[in-house]
């Protein structure tokens, strides 16, 4: 009798516990500028913007964490209760995640010193160049990868792929459209830099990690959906157009250069 009476206390002390205390949620990012990024102690960038705004409508109070992307796709692959962005989708992540929606479009590019060391019009040739700064663990290095290249080098965020194509130690960097116009903005010593290849379109997503609650999953899909069209998300294309100095497009909820 003791054991059984200890097993219904035990029951009701846990079914007690605040409905927040199961799920409380980790919300990851990684250095990603102009999407996200860490300046003056504080998480900004246009994603990180949309996710605040949408953190507003599901009522969380969670402050935004900041890692290495390797170690964000990680968590969010292995930790239940997480939010990661911004995650391209692919098949090799399809089946780890709930996807909540789309919230951009990268164009990706081989940017080069000199557009003329690469008159290529094959993606195949490209295989054949030295090397090709990508970041670590992104999607643009398993897409390489997938494609056959052995000739890409990761390397830990964007600018330090800059620096190295710029220093002759990198061939070309895989860039994405977004970032660069963010690398020429904030770096004036880059825009010597030029695009020589369009390679690919990937969308990059908000991610719930499984064995999240379905409530959760339920909260943020419906804030997403409740917020495509709304003045806040317009406001948020606005002030980041300027500080781009080029013109964002919002398509369905996701944000986008036009052609």
């Amino acid at each position: 009798m003791k054991i059984i009476k200890w097993l219904c206390q035990s029951v009701f002390i846990f079914c007690s516990f605040p409905l927040w205390a199961q799920t409380e949620l980790t919300i990851l990012t990684s250095h990603e500028p102009p999407m996200n990024f860490e300046q003056d102690g504080e998480i900004n960038g246009i994603i990180t913007d949309y996710v605040k705004l949408l953190m507003q409508h599901v009522d969380i109070k969670n402050e935004i964490q900041i890692a290495p992307w390797a170690r964000v796709l990680e968590a969010g692959m292995q930790q239940p209760n997480t939010l990661i962005f911004s995650a391209e989708r692919n098949a090799q992540r399809e089946e780890h995640f709930y996807w909540i929606g789309p919230v951009m479009a990268k164009r990706w590019y081989f940017i080069a010193r000199n557009a003329a060391s690469f008159p290529y019009q094959q993606l195949e040739q490209y295989k054949h160049v030295d090397s090709i700064g990508v970041l670590r663990a992104d999607n643009r290095e398993t897409w390489l990868k997938a494609q056959g290249f052995t000739n890409y080098y990761p390397v830990s965020n964007l600018e330090q792929a800059y620096k190295m194509l710029m220093s002759e130690r990198l061939d070309l960097v895989l860039t994405g459209d977004i970032e660069h116009a963010y690398m020429l903005s904030h770096h004036p010593e880059y825009r010597s830099l030029v695009t020589v290849f369009y390679v690919n379109t990937a969308y990059s997503y908000l991610a719930l990690s499984h064995n999240t609650q379905a409530t959760v999953l339920t909260q943020w899909r419906d804030a997403f959906e409740e917020q495509k069209f709304s003045p806040e998300l317009q406001q948020i294309q606005q002030n980041w157009s300027k500080k781009l100095g080029q013109e964002l497009q919002l398509n369905n909820g996701m944000f986008e250069f036009s052609n």
